[in-house]
C-alpha cells in the first residue's frame, strides 16, 4: 500500500516520513523541488508543477504500479487536484465538490445559495458588459476580485462609472472576448468582516479534520450575518494533524458529499 504526498515546494517534505511512520505504508513524494528527500520509497520531481498535468499523471502512474491508499495534499494549489485524483481512484477523503467550494468563490456562492444559507451578493465577470450590468443592478461602490485562489484580494474598487471606465481602459478585463477573465464582482463590503474557523455549514461542507476552512461573515443592515467567503485554511491547525488526518491515521475520513 502506498500513500502519495503532493508537496509542490517541499515545505513539509522533511517531516512527512516521521509524521507517517506508524502508518505502515510506503510513501511516494511528488514535488516541484529538486534535492534529496529521505524517508520516501519513491520521489518524482515535476517541472512547472503548477502549470500542467504532470503531477496528476505521476499519481496515476503510481496507482498503475501499486495500490494507493490515500492522496495527501496541504498546499492550496493542490486541493482540487488531489480531490479529483481521489475520485478518479475511488479513494476516501475530500471530494472534488468540497475542494472546489473552498477554492472557487462562484462555486461556493452557488452551493451556499442552493443550501439556503444567506450570502452576500457576488457574480462572475466574463466580459466588460457584466460590470455595467451589475453596477446597474447593485449600484456603486463595487469590488472586483480574483475568482479563485487562497486570498482573492480586491484588485479594483469601482466607486462610480468613471472609475469603472478607467479600470477597463487599464486592462481589467481582456479586450479579446475569447479570453475569459477569472474575476468576480460584488457590492463593496463596508462593515467588519468576521473570520471563524469551521463554522458549521449544513449541506455544504462535511466535517473534515484534514481540510480546515475559514468562514468570513458580514453583518446585514437587519442584523443578520451573511456568509461572504469560504477559504481552505491549512494554517488553522498543525500540519502534522492535517497530514495524518488525510492519511486516515488517527482520524476518520469525511463522508463524500
Amino acid at each position: 500500500m502506498t500513500l502519495v504526498v503532493l508537496d509542490p515546494d517541499g515545505r513539509h517534505t522533511a517531516e512527512c516520513p516521521g509524521w507517517l511512520a506508524d502508518a505502515g505504508d510506503e510513501l511516494h513524494l511528488i514535488t516541484g523541488r529538486t534535492g534529496v528527500h529521505p524517508g520516501f520509497a519513491r520521489v518524482t520531481v515535476v517541472d512547472r508543477y503548477d502549470r500542467g498535468t504532470a503531477a496528476e499523471l505521476a499519481v496515476l502512474d503510481t496507482a498503475a504500479r501499486t495500490q494507493v491508499r490515500a492522496v495527501i495534499a496541504l498546499a492550496p494549489v493542490d486541493q482540487v487536484r488531489a480531490a479529483g485524483l481521489r475520485e478518479r481512484l475511488g479513494l476516501p477523503g475530500q471530494s472534488r465538490e468540497a475542494a472546489l467550494t473552498l477554492a472557487d468563490s462562484v462555486a461556493a456562492h452557488t452551493l451556499l445559495t442552493r443550501a439556503g444559507i444567506a450570502t452576500t451578493p457576488r457574480a462572475e465577470v466574463r466580459r466588460v458588459a457584466d460590470l455595467y450590468w451589475w453596477a446597474h443592478r447593485w449600484g456603486y461602490p463595487l469590488a472586483v476580485r480574483p475568482r479563485r485562489g487562497p486570498d482573492r484580494p480586491v484588485i479594483a474598487e469601482l466607486s462610480d462609472e468613471a472609475t469603472l471606465r478607467a479600470a477597463v481602459a487599464a486592462g481589467l478585463v481582456p479586450v479579446d472576448p475569447a479570453q475569459v477573465p477569472s474575476l468576480t464582482v460584488e457590492p463593496a463590503v463596508t462593515g467588519e468582516v468576521r473570520r471563524e474557523e469551521g463554522l458549521p455549514l449544513d449541506g455544504v461542507l462535511p466535517a473534515d479534520p484534514g481540510h480546515p476552512y475559514t468562514v468570513e461573515t458580514v453583518r446585514n443592515p437587519d442584523g443578520r450575518r451573511l456568509v461572504h467567503a469560504l477559504r481552505y485554511d491549512p494554517e488553522a491547525r498543525p500540519a502534522r494533524e492535517l497530514v495524518r488526518a488525510q492519511a486516515g491515521v488517527g482520524a476518520r475520513f469525511p463522508e463524500v458529499i
